[in-house]
């Protein structure tokens, strides 16, 4: 783990690290695992676990996570996570990380992940937020986001506006767990073991632009295959914005629930 800055610190992260070091994660679901990112950072930070599996929809996401993990007691299955093929009550632990916002079904997603959690057992949701009150570099990142998402959905991908924290909490709280802790965090648990977090202080560091011009260029060269110029003019406007507010990413609602 890298040196923490004053910055991480203060971030509300290492809240979240400590709570998850007292989970016994047993075997554990995570939902629409893309390429497996988010059952690395718990392998790293529960106090123990036995085994994963990541579920996605995307065959290229399969392969690719299966690629990462040697040794480790992960599977990955190819599934639509609207119907899970698993046996009710069958994990210790579900979760699902900034991926509530592609779904087109939330409810269903989530009455599945409950139906195949134990009684006793525990949901991990993170989740990015939209709310504009976390600084004019954290909205770049947001908008920036949001203008890629609507190119997805043009496309005919399922890709969403990113949640209010209000929505979020509305979103847990209709579940009926037995618990519910809500942590807010202005980094990620991922940032714990980055190698570039110093570099990622500043909003308006190189680094940080840079990484902003990229995400937003990409959009840019997408927005170039609509007819609208739109979007294309929406893009490059955001390119301006980035030179001036600088950009981080966005923070994140953290939920640690007991079914």
């Amino acid at each position: 783990m890298q040196s923490l800055t004053d910055s991480i610190r203060n971030s509300g992260v290492l809240e979240i690290r400590d709570r998850l070091s007292s989970i016994s994660a047993g075997r554990a679901l995570d939902v629409g695992t893309q390429h497996g990112g988010f059952i690395t950072t718990l392998m790293k930070f529960v106090k123990d676990y036995e085994a994963f599996v990541g579920i996605d929809i995307l065959e290229k996401n399969m392969e690719k996570a299966r690629e990462s993990f040697h040794d480790e007691p992960v599977e990955f299955e190819l599934m639509n996570a609207e119907e899970l093929s698993f046996d009710d009550e069958s994990f210790d632990t579900v979760c699902i990380s900034c991926s509530l916002h592609h779904l087109e079904n939330v409810n269903t997603v989530l009455s599945e992940m409950m139906r195949v959690l134990k009684p006793g057992g525990h949901l991990i949701l993170q989740e990015m937020f939209s709310d504009e009150d976390q600084g004019e570099a954290k909205i770049t990142d947001s908008l920036t986001h949001h203008l890629g998402a609507r190119l997805d959905r043009m496309n005919g991908t399922p890709h969403f506006d990113t949640f209010s924290r209000q929505q979020l909490k509305d979103i847990v709280n209709e579940l009926g767990m037995s618990r519910v802790e809500v942590y807010e965090a202005t980094w990620s648990l991922k940032c714990l073991f980055c190698e570039n977090t110093k570099k990622c202080e500043d909003p308006k560091s190189e680094y940080n632009l840079e990484l902003g011009r990229d995400e937003i260029n990409e959009v840019l060269q997408r927005a170039k295959d609509h007819t609208s110029p739109k979007i294309q003019t929406e893009a490059e406007l955001l390119l301006e914005r980035v030179e001036t507010t600088g950009y981080h990413a966005t923070s994140q609602l953290f939920f640690i629930c007991k079914k």
